[in-house]
C-alpha cells in the first residue's frame, strides 16, 4: 500500500470509531440552558447598543440636528428594552432547563 492508501484508511477507521460520539444527542435540558445563555448574551449586547445610540443621539441634538438625535434616542431605548427581554427569557430558560435536567 502506498502512503495515501493507509493515510485514507486511517481517516475512515477514526471516524468510524469516533462516530457514536458526534451522534450523541444533547441531554434533555441542556439545549434549553445553552438557548438561555445565548438570549442573555445577546440581551446584554442590545443593551449595551442601545446605551451608545442614546449618547449618539444626545451629541448630535447637542450639535443641533433634533431630528436624527431624537430617532438614536429612541431607537436607543427600544433596543436597550428588548435586551431586557431577552435576558428575562435567557433567564427563564436556563432554569426550565436546569429543571429538566435535575429530573433525570
Amino acid at each position: 500500500m502506498n502512503r495515501w492508501t493507509t493515510f485514507v484508511l486511517s481517516g475512515f477507521v477514526t471516524l468510524a470509531l469516533n462516530a457514536p460520539a458526534f451522534s450523541q444527542a444533547p441531554a434533555p435540558g441542556e439545549k434549553k440552558e445553552q438557548r438561555g445563555e445565548k438570549l442573555e448574551k445577546k440581551g446584554e449586547r442590545l443593551e449595551k447598543k442601545g446605551a451608545n445610540q442614546e449618547r449618539k443621539g444626545e451629541k448630535l441634538e447637542t450639535q443641533g440636528k433634533t431630528k436624527a438625535g431624537e430617532r438614536l434616542e429612541k431607537k436607543g431605548e427600544k433596543n436597550e428594552k428588548r435586551g431586557e427581554k431577552l435576558e428575562k427569557k435567557g433567564e427563564r430558560l436556563e432554569k426550565k432547563g436546569e429543571a429538566a435536567e435535575q429530573k433525570k
